[in-house]
């Protein structure tokens, strides 16, 4: 059994709807459980027990939510504990700007995470929430990131 972690924030709600499509894409993989949660409530122990992990956040001025920057900067001292894991994002914003798309995939390589899959942008100017196909493409996330973190725990020697 593998367990993904859903990161995120969310002020509007929209980021929390793709998080949950995220959680259902893991939740359809055999073999693979789910813990979503808010990076305000989250601890660096969260990053840690995990297999694999989903970044989300809302495009601030360009950049990731400043709360998961702060998780990011407290992560990074002990970044040798979860090095390697699969990882992959997804944002919302006011446009489809991809810019805190890249500003959380340019963290993967601060912490020594594998990217594994194609982040999402939804922008909001789409009027809304977000629509089912960009709600499928976070479900194809979260398979992705269960079947890797499967693939990588079965490659693992037992002792």
């Amino acid at each position: 059994m593998v367990e993904v972690l859903v990161l995120y924030y969310s002020r509007t709600g929209n980021v929390e709807a793709m998080a949950k499509a995220v959680a259902e894409g893991v939740d359809s993989v055999e073999g693979a459980s789910v813990r979503i949660k808010r990076v305000d409530y989250a601890n660096i122990d969260d990053l840690i027990s995990c297999d694999a992990v989903a970044f989300g956040s809302q495009n601030n001025f360009g950049y990731m939510a400043g709360l998961m920057k702060d998780f990011f900067e407290r992560a990074w001292f002990i970044r040798q504990k979860f090095s390697g894991k699969p990882a992959a994002a997804f944002t919302c914003g006011g446009s489809s700007s991809n810019a805190a798309l890249l500003s959380l995939e340019k963290a993967f390589s601060w912490l020594n995470l594998e990217k594994v899959s194609e982040g999402v942008v939804w922008g909001t100017r789409e009027m809304g929430t977000p629509k089912e196909k960009d709600l499928t493409a976070c479900k194809k996330i979260g398979e992705v990131l269960a079947k890797v973190a499967l693939k990588k725990k079965a490659e693992v020697p037992m002792d």
